[in-house]
């Protein structure tokens, strides 16, 4: 069967839903060509995730140690292992135009198997830059095993953040 006798054996409303459809397209087609396209405006990665947290929008921070350089040091790397590391941000706070802060605290194990305390605290600034600071307490006493361990990580590099269904935040 010819393209031109299928089309003939359409029903006709469809048949006249086709031509309207065709000739639009025909019509519209030269001013699409031509149109304008709006420049692309540069949203930081703060922004997005503080419209994401207070839309109740979930968030997943992910935490690469290695990647982030030591805060108290010359910048050099941090001496961590090769780590990633994620959770949920369900408690934040936003400083206005400071920071947005949120932590996450968990039980583990060091090399020699002493349980300790670890509390990470975040704190992501308006620059696109994050300080992460790990403190490790006694889980019997609260007080501190070790000193502290700071990074001064980038958004994108050494914190990064998975948001809904959309996946890493990348510009």
């Amino acid at each position: 069967m010819s393209t031109h006798h299928a089309f003939r054996s359409l029903q006709p409303a469809l048949r006249t839903a086709l031509m309207c459809a065709a000739l639009t397209a025909l019509t519209t087609a030269p001013q699409l060509a031509q149109a304008q396209v709006a420049p692309r405006v540069a949203v930081s990665h703060y922004d997005v995730l503080r419209t994401e947290l207070f839309s109740g929008i979930p968030v997943t921070a992910v935490f690469s140690p290695s990647q982030c350089p030591h805060g108290q040091g010359a910048g050099a790397k941090a001496p961590a292992p090769v780590v990633h590391g994620g959770f949920a941000v369900r408690d934040f706070l936003e400083v206005e135009g400071s920071n947005i802060g949120f932590s996450n605290q968990h039980l583990t194990l060091r090399p020699d198997g002493t349980p300790v305390l670890e509390l990470a605290q975040y704190r992501v600034t308006p620059d696109d830059k994050a300080t992460v600071t790990v403190s490790f307490l006694s889980p019997l006493t609260y007080q501190a095993v070790s000193a502290p361990q700071t990074f001064q990580c980038a958004i994108g590099a050494g914190l990064d953040f998975s948001i809904g269904l959309a996946g890493l935040l990348r510009r």
